[in-house]
């Protein structure tokens, strides 16, 4: 008994524990730092949607297929639209184009002088059954012009029915006696047509002029005619209505003659302005005296009366 107690007690004495130093604790493992860096996704790593997930991207696609259909459907209505819209304006154009809605009725003239409204209808000869959207201006522009007597023309529309003709008629200056003919002449030497015996004329008449072949609706190419009309041109409007004459053999003998029977050597048409003030004056002073007047030099003119 005495054993058995005893040695239950030395049993259940504490074993004693071995002295740990304090410097030696063991530190505590501090927690590991969790990074708040956001990984990138890996497309290979992410696992496949399922589920709901594919609704919602189906349903995505789906609706921006339907807008895209959509807006291809209204292009195409749009295009539609204009392509009907532009066969419309077209077959409404050519429809009036080739309609009578415009028949030419009338042919009005303007600027006729010399020449008669019907000789200018004549010459234009507008179609029958033209109409002001189709007519042919510049074969009628090219017919007028082609009139020696007509220097421009143009041709217009005036709507409803009209067709409106406006010319330039050139100017007579002259009558140009080449022995056999006489030719009327404009200023340029233009042949306006011939000029009969029966009519007469204040025109002043070219005579003597060597070499000269003219021919109606044609410009003369002849130096000495060319500068006897720059002289008819190029002198006053008191001078020019003395002068019955001009006798032009050569440029340099081209002489005025004047109806108070004064002869006026004028020659190369040059320092017109000052020779045309030295005649006039001669002529004023020397009233019914003076027989010639030579100012082919304007430095020393020249002037012969009476008995001299």
């Amino acid at each position: 008994m005495g054993i058995g107690s005893n040695s239950r007690r030395l049993t259940e004495q504490p074993v004693p524990q071995p002295k740990v130093d304090s410097t030696h604790r063991s530190k505590p493992v501090a927690a590991k730092r969790t990074s708040n860096r956001v990984r990138p996704r890996s497309f290979e790593a992410e696992a496949p949607r399922t589920g709901s997930g594919d609704r919602v991207a189906r349903g995505k696609r789906d609706d921006r297929e339907r807008r895209v259909a959509e807006a291809r459907r209204k292009r195409q209505v749009r295009l539609a639209l204009l392509l009907a819209v532009t066969v419309t304006i077209a077959g409404g154009a050519i429809g009036l184009y080739r309609s009578q809605l415009f028949e030419i009725r009338s042919v009005d003239v303007i600027g006729a002088e010399r020449l008669t409204p019907a000789a200018v209808r004549s010459r234009a000869e507008v179609p029958e059954g033209a109409t002001l959207l189709r007519f042919p201006a510049g074969a009628i522009k090219e017919r007028l012009l082609s009139y020696a007597w007509i220097e421009d023309a143009q041709v217009t529309r005036d709507f409803p029915h009209a067709l409106r003709i406006r010319i330039v008629e050139r100017k007579p200056l002259a009558i140009v006696d080449t022995g056999d003919t006489f030719w009327v002449v404009d200023s340029t030497g233009m042949v306006l047509g011939e000029q009969s015996l029966e009519e007469t004329t204040t025109m002043p008449i070219l005579r003597d002029i060597p070499a000269l072949e003219l021919s109606s609706g044609q410009a003369a190419e002849s130096e000495v005619l060319s500068n006897a009309l720059n002289i008819l041109s190029g002198i006053s409007a008191e001078l020019r209505q003395k002068v019955r004459a001009i006798s032009a053999p050569s440029v340099a003998e081209t002489t005025l003659l004047t109806t108070d029977s004064v002869e006026v050597i004028i020659g190369e048409a040059v320092e017109l302005e000052k020779k045309d003030v030295i005649v006039l004056k001669i002529m004023r002073e020397q009233a019914g005296n003076v027989v010639t007047i030579d100012v082919r030099s304007t430095d020393r003119p020249v002037s012969r009366g009476l008995g001299e």
